[in-house]
């Protein structure tokens, strides 16, 4: 069983325990199923600083695409760092348990999702998902879930998500789950019992988006 599980830049100060909790449960196969959970980190302060500085120096939006990427990895080492995670930069050979990917080699190898701030880690995080050879992936956020009339909704398909306007996700992954067959879980990374019932396919208080449809 594979999944992809994208940590949220926004939990920056809540992230350690999510790690932590995963590696505790999926660290080894021992008598439980053997997952393969691979993070993707986001980008968080990394990336809100590349962005700042791509607008004050006008800096064009292919040079800004990747400085975001490196920016996941820099994110990415913060929680190596803490935590001793597994790192791998490529998607060959992962094991079971969990690895936390260096995206930039990933996407500079293979160049398919368009460069622009539209694309953030969420989408990444579902492409490579889908290279990645898993149907669906964990979104880890600092909120519960989509709200709709301060509601947060159980069930969404992508193309209810397109027509909400802004969420918690990026401008870009609606029509990517849509276009991809791909679901999503978003779930709220400041109760890591959450994400562990989410990556075993409990039920949780959560958004879940449907794109396989």
């Amino acid at each position: 069983m594979r999944v992809v599980v994208k940590l949220g830049g926004s939990l920056m100060e809540d992230s350690l325990p999510v790690i932590k909790a995963l590696l505790t449960r999926f660290g080894s196969c021992g008598d439980k199923e053997c997952i393969s959970i691979l993070i993707i980190p986001g980008g968080g302060l990394f990336a809100n600083t590349v962005r700042s500085v791509c607008e004050k120096y006008n800096i064009k939006d292919d040079a800004a695409h990747w400085m975001a990427i490196l920016a996941m990895e820099q994110y990415a080492y913060y929680i190596q760092d803490k935590t001793g995670i597994n790192t791998a930069d490529s998607l060959e050979h992962i094991p079971f348990g969990v690895t936390m990917l260096l995206p930039y080699r990933t996407l500079k190898d293979k160049d398919e999702l368009p460069h622009s701030w539209d694309v953030t880690a969420d989408t990444i995080a579902a492409w490579i998902a889908k290279q990645f050879g898993a149907p669906s992936f964990v979104k880890v956020t600092d909120v519960d879930g989509i709200y709709a009339e301060d509601v947060v909704q159980q069930f969404l398909t992508a193309d209810e998500v397109l027509k909400m306007g802004a969420t918690c996700l990026d401008a870009a992954l609606p029509l990517f789950l849509k276009e991809n067959r791909m679901d999503c879980l978003i779930v709220n990374g400041k109760h890591p019992e959450r994400v562990i019932d989410a990556v075993v396919g409990k039920d949780i208080v959560g958004t879940y988006i449907k794109g396989n449809i």
